[in-house]
């Protein structure tokens, strides 16, 4: 990770939109962020990073073909949709052309 902090994947999601796109979900742990010492200035690079070298070989190694990957960093687990006022999350959104990340500034 450019930031030099550990991060593992909870858990990969799919889901298909009104308008018939689909959207992957990477939605990663890195304890330390939320920390008075680790914002989202210090994680920013991170993300780029996980959309290019982990969810597009996934798609890829999955045959999974979206139009949007949602890369989410979160100092603990969590369950997707449920609100949680202990965590810190931190999202950034990205549409995929021509197997490229495309930053959308979530």
């Amino acid at each position: 990770m450019p930031s030099g902090h550990p991060v593992y994947l909870q858990e990969m999601l799919f889901e298909s939109r009104a308008d018939n796109s689909r959207v992957a979900r990477f939605r990663y742990v890195m304890p330390v962020i939320g920390r008075d010492t680790v914002g989202f200035a210090d994680v920013e690079a991170d993300f780029d990073h996980l959309c290019r070298t982990r969810a597009l070989p996934a798609l890829a190694k999955n045959g999974e073909t979206v139009d949007q990957v949602i890369i989410s960093l979160s100092d603990r687990e969590t369950e997707f949709g449920v609100p949680s006022d202990v965590a810190t999350q931190f999202f950034e959104a990205y549409s995929i052309e021509n197997g490229t990340c495309i930053w959308e500034g979530y």
